[in-house]
C-alpha cells in the first residue's frame, strides 16, 4: 500500500511539472499611479531609422514622458517639452488583458470630448514584466519586411495618479 501511494505521488509530481505555467492577471492597482518612460530599446532596427510609436509620435519624444493611469481606466501622457514633440497631454483609456501565457497593455488615445466607447482602434503591447516599481513592454514590429523588437522601460514615480 505504501509503495502504491509512493508511486502515485511520484507520478503526480511528474505530471504537474510538465504543465505550462501562465502569467497571472495584472491587478489594476499595480498599474495605477504615475510612471516615467525611461528608455526605449530597439532591436534589429537601423540607427538612422525614424521610429514612430503609438501611431505618429517620434519615439524620441516619448523618452522621459510621464504616464498617469487612474483607477477608472482613464489616463494621460505628458511628453517632455522638446522641439517637435507634442505640447499638450494625450488623454487615453487603458486596460490590461490576459492573453495566452502573458498580459497585454491596451491603450486607446482620445481626442478632446471623446469617450473610450467611441474609439474602436488602439494599441496592444505585451507586458514583459511588472512589479511595484518597474514595468517593461516588449513589442514585436514588422519594419521593412523584417521582424524587429521595441522594448519600453518604465519606472513608477508615484502610487498616486496626479
Amino acid at each position: 500500500m505504501k509503495r502504491i501511494l509512493f508511486i502515485v505521488a511520484v507520478l503526480s509530481c511528474i505530471l504537474f511539472s510538465f504543465q505550462t505555467s501562465s502569467a497571472q492577471e495584472i491587478k489594476r492597482k499595480t498599474i495605477m499611479g504615475t510612471w516615467r518612460l525611461d528608455s526605449i530599446l530597439y532591436d534589429n532596427i537601423k540607427a538612422y531609422s525614424t521610429i514612430k510609436v503609438f501611431g505618429d509620435v517620434d519615439a524620441g519624444c516619448m523618452i522621459n514622458s510621464i504616464w498617469t493611469f487612474y483607477g477608472n481606466w482613464d489616463g494621460k501622457i505628458l511628453s517632455p517639452m522638446a522641439e517637435g514633440c507634442p505640447t499638450t497631454p494625450q488623454t487615453l483609456v487603458w486596460s490590461t488583458v490576459k492573453d495566452g501565457d502573458g498580459n497585454v497593455f491596451g491603450i486607446k488615445p482620445l481626442l478632446a470630448g471623446q469617450k473610450g466607447k467611441q474609439i474602436t482602434q488602439g494599441f496592444k503591447i505585451p507586458i514583459q514584466s511588472i512589479d511595484g516599481k518597474n514595468m517593461v513592454w516588449h513589442e514585436t514590429v514588422n519594419l521593412n519586411y523584417k521582424t524587429s523588437h521595441v522594448t519600453y522601460f518604465f519606472t513608477k514615480t508615484s502610487n498616486k495618479a496626479k
